[in-house]
């Protein structure tokens, strides 16, 4: 097929915008060149189509192995969910429930020992919950395991900042004793309460009669959960037959050896207000 000159020309200058090249060079550019250069941009242009052709395999190949994979995994979970007895929905909800157990740990966490102790019974809530969801088949899967394994360990930190017991300090002044230390507003407004004060302090007050100023006293705000407040009327087999004691009067004699020190010698006579240790 012939080309007219009119037309070979604006081939020529065509050719030469898409080449990058300036119309000058275009122009001196013969028939033969251009049809040279012409076919090697269609060969190129083959050779990018057969490319990408391939690509195309290629990813359909990809996609259907992705497919495969996919399909063995839910062949795989599908297996896991009929042996725990369970399904997807059952394994998302326990996971979320985990996730917010380990939310509340790390609330509790950023709490100061004083706080922490006033909130102790929410450490035990949480125990008991983790304690029941273990219990759960479904905590078999990894994924539980891990979060379960992260919520112990925050437990265990937890137990470690909360202090046995709440203590406000005092400062002993010219003039203190411990029945007008105990009598004071900001203290228990309550002289009788003095043998608080001795019972925590004992390390330090070798006689109730003899205290010094300077003295730091540590003041009870929160017993803890081996101690017990004695109350009128209260003996020792009948602190030990206590459920929340020991729960066995006989048990009497564990309690007046830890807290011998402070009892005395007669075991037979313990005053109201004074603070036990309760052995474990």
């Amino acid at each position: 097929m012939r080309v007219s000159n009119k037309a070979f020309m604006a081939l020529v200058l065509c050719l030469g915008m898409l080449l990058g090249v300036s119309s000058s060079v275009a122009q001196e550019m013969t028939m033969d060149e251009y049809e040279a250069e012409l076919a090697t941009w269609q060969q190129r242009k083959e050779a990018a189509q057969t490319s990408l052709d391939d690509c195309q395999a290629a990813k359909t190949d990809l996609n259907s192995q992705l497919e495969d994979v996919q399909a063995q995994i839910d062949q795989t979970w599908a297996d896991i969910y009929a042996e725990i007895g369970t399904d997807e929905a059952a394994v998302k909800a326990f996971m979320d429930e985990l996730k917010a157990m380990d939310a509340k740990a790390d609330g509790l966490l950023a709490l100061s020992p004083e706080e922490l102790f006033d909130r102790r019974d929410e450490i035990t809530a949480l125990e008991e919950q983790l304690a029941e969801a273990k219990e759960n088949r479904i905590s078999a899967l990894t994924e539980a395991q891990n979060m379960i394994a992260t919520i112990e360990g925050k437990l265990t930190q937890l137990n470690s900042k909360l202090p046995k017991a709440s203590y406000d300090d005092y400062s002993v002044v010219v003039g203190d004793y411990l029945w007008k230390i105990s009598g004071k507003s900001e203290i228990y407004g309550d002289p009788m309460q003095w043998m608080k004060i001795y019972s925590v302090n004992k390390e330090q007050i070798k006689d109730p009669d003899l205290i010094y100023p300077e003295q730091i006293f540590k003041i009870l705000r929160g017993k803890g959960d081996d101690q017990y407040i004695v109350a009128k009327g209260d003996f020792l087999q009948k602190i030990a037959a206590n459920p929340e004691v020991l729960g066995d009067p006989a048990s009497w004699t564990k309690i007046y050896e830890k807290n011998k020190e402070i009892i005395g010698d007669d075991q037979n006579m313990i005053f109201p207000h004074t603070v036990l240790v309760i052995p474990e």
